[in-house]
């Protein structure tokens, strides 16, 4: 028997109020389960985004020339 049969027969032997909380817990199982994948989506976005933003850094003198140029073109 596979475990969501010996779930769903221990399940059926409760009364309604507990089958309800054991529901609400397979809920939240899901739920939380859901959230962890989400969760390393944005990380492994993160770690890409700082990646990119490492391979592309400018100097200060980058920096100060984009600075001086542009308060020039004022």
């Amino acid at each position: 028997m596979s475990t969501a049969e010996l779930i769903y027969e221990k399940t059926k032997e409760l009364p309604g109020r507990l089958q309800s909380e054991a529901l609400d817990f397979v809920e939240y199982l899901s739920r939380r389960r859901m959230a962890q994948a989400e969760a390393a989506e944005w990380q492994q976005l993160m770690r890409a985004t700082q990646d990119r933003v490492a391979s592309q850094r400018i100097s200060d003198d980058e920096i100060a020339a984009a600075v001086a140029a542009y308060r020039i073109g004022q």
